[in-house]
């Protein structure tokens, strides 16, 4: 699932493929994705204020929107540290829809039943 934002004028995609999850797996020096998942749920807590939550942010919007190959203009990791917080927090939201969206496990027991029910005949 990609997700559209706006940053600073341009219209970035992000996306959340494990491309994404293992760039930060190597970023933060963690060898499995459930690590990285982790300390991927630490946006969770945004509301805490705590630097490391936001770097989690800042690393994982970037990254997001860096490993999308559609994205025709690039960003740095520092013009996503200058957004407002309104700004960011519209981000976050949006990233958690897309993170949802990309693992199986999301998906609702109605959609995983549709999908392994045979249609009959």
């Amino acid at each position: 699932m990609d997700i559209l934002v706006g940053i600073k004028g341009n219209t970035f995609k992000m996306v959340f493929n494990l491309k994404v999850f293992r760039t930060l797996g190597k970023v933060w020096n963690l060898p499995s994705l459930p690590e990285v998942m982790e300390r991927v749920s630490l946006i969770e807590n945004i509301e805490s204020g705590s630097f490391e939550v936001y770097e989690v942010l800042y690393d994982l919007i970037f990254q997001a929107i860096d490993c999308c190959p559609g994205n025709q203009i690039k960003i740095s990791k520092e013009e996503i540290e200058n957004l407002e917080i309104s700004e960011l927090m519209e981000l976050a939201q949006g990233m958690t829809e897309g993170i949802t969206a990309s693992f199986p496990d999301s998906k609702t027991e109605e959609d995983t039943e549709k999908k392994i029910t045979a249609p009959e005949n």
